[in-house]
């Protein structure tokens, strides 16, 4: 049964009975199951899951959190990374929370509304390209908004966690869950219990608008800082667009990571920072008689094996068999990887080059290309961390032409790609392309 509370006043004295241990939801519609219990449900449940682009989130997510934490990649578990991306437009079996009643007023007061569009651009080359974006925008409804109080002590017995994204503390800037001061509650099995909820309020949208005006949130800005502040927004906007597999007289693209837009950003001669990917292969273009890759062999494999990493140890003996057969060889992947700490702004990494020196060393380097706007106007190799092989493992050694950076996690997400390599080899997903090319069975060929 809801409370109904009618001015600022009662707000605030309803407010001061839960001043520490709960949280708060605000909705702008009360909606129950069908035995008339309040339902707030993950948004998994509602939309459904896609494993491949979940990886592809959590990689970014866990990136981002070591960027601006410096919190270790590979201790951060998917709870927090699915926490951390719910509030940039990713689904989770979460339900998300905030510790501030200001917060909770401005859900109750604003209603989400989202819509697809297509921008008519043009390229580097001034021809035009349709940029399919996710609008999202908040509307100020009239009648009743709804604030749920969920108390914390009872979560807890459930077992269910509790995770404080405001204690992520870095220096980039106003980050989105800063400013909403959130938590999220998961991971569950579709929705919130409702016995944790200790109170349910109905506040009329007028008073809601005039305790957030008292707090200083007016503008979706306030919740929602511009990518200018926010890093990670930021850089989930900067990654590649990716064409889609369209019959259409234009190209089309989407972005790398769907999310929703709430600023105007129509742009129409699109800048080269602006990546449009479309399927290229380093592999069926090195013919050029000065490319450093033209007689080596490629193996080409899904995006999805670059997120599909691990810092455990692995075998990686058929990788070793390559090697020896082959001499140096790549690594491709059919999708550019943005370096989350890197400055570049159309410098991607697509895959590894492995090779050995005349000391008998391994060399697993990235492999680099300059992809401003829709050209691909270089490809290379940066430098790589240096391994010996010991009965079939490779042991890392310092060596003085190993890469001096300090960014581990790019040597180490180098070197998990070779697992995915070993198992498509050991579970014979390649099919053969040419005499220097092998193409696993999930990749599309050009």
């Amino acid at each position: 049964m809801a409370t109904f509370i009618n001015s600022v006043d009662e707000l605030e004295t309803h407010f001061s009975k839960y001043k520490s241990g709960y949280l708060f939801r605000g909705q702008v519609k009360h909606y129950v199951d069908s035995n008339g219990f309040t339902n707030i449900p993950t948004s998994f449940s509602r939309h459904g899951c896609i494993p491949d682009v979940m990886f592809k989130w959590t990689h970014y997510a866990k990136a981002m959190i070591r960027g601006f934490s410096g919190v270790d990649y590979f201790g951060i578990d998917l709870e927090l990374s699915q926490a951390v991306l719910q509030h940039y437009g990713w689904r989770s079996f979460y339900v998300d929370l905030t510790k501030s009643t200001a917060v909770a007023c401005w859900f109750a007061s604003n209603a989400y509304e989202e819509s697809k569009s297509i921008h008519m651009s043009e390229d580097i080359h001034e021809n035009p390209v349709w940029l399919i974006h996710k609008n999202a925008k908040y509307s100020q409804p009239e009648g009743n908004g709804h604030i749920y109080i969920i108390d914390s002590l009872a979560l807890e017995t459930l077992n269910i966690k509790i995770h404080d994204l405001a204690s992520l503390q870095g220096d980039e800037g106003r980050l989105r869950f800063h400013t909403q001061q959130a938590c999220l509650v998961g991971n569950l099995n579709d929705r919130l219990p409702p016995h944790v909820i200790t109170s349910h309020i109905e506040v009329p949208c007028s008073v809601l608008k005039d305790y957030c005006a008292k707090n200083r949130l007016n503008d979706v800005s306030d919740v929602f800082p511009s990518s200018k502040e926010d890093f990670i927004l930021r850089t989930l906007l900067s990654l590649p667009w990716e064409k889609m597999n369209i019959d259409s007289p234009i190209p089309t693209f989407r972005r790398g990571l769907e999310i929703p837009d709430y600023e105007d950003n129509f742009i129409k001669h699109l800048p080269p920072h602006v990546t449009l990917y479309e399927n290229f292969w380093v592999s069926d273009n090195r013919h050029d008689s000065d490319s450093p890759f033209k007689d080596l062999i490629f193996y080409k494999l899904p995006q999805f094996s670059y997120y599909a990493n691990t810092d455990k140890s692995f075998d990686i003996n058929l990788v070793g068999d390559a090697l020896e057969r082959h001499g140096d060889f790549v690594v491709e992947i059919d999708g550019l990887i943005k370096i989350v700490e890197a400055q570049e702004e159309y410098i991607y990494e697509k895959g590894i080059h492995v090779s050995v020196n005349d000391e008998g060393y391994i060399s697993v380097a990235g492999l680099v290309v300059s992809h401003p706007s829709n050209i691909v106007n270089s490809v290379g190799t940066n430098v790589g961390w240096i391994y010996r092989e010991n009965n079939n493992v490779w042991e890392r050694v310092a060596h003085q032409n190993q890469c001096p950076c300090n960014n581990t996690l790019r040597h180490q997400l180098h070197f998990s790609l070779l697992r995915m390599l070993n198992e498509a080899i050991e579970n014979n997903e390649f099919i053969r392309e040419t005499d220097y090319s092998y193409r696993h069975k999930n990749v599309r060929s050009a």
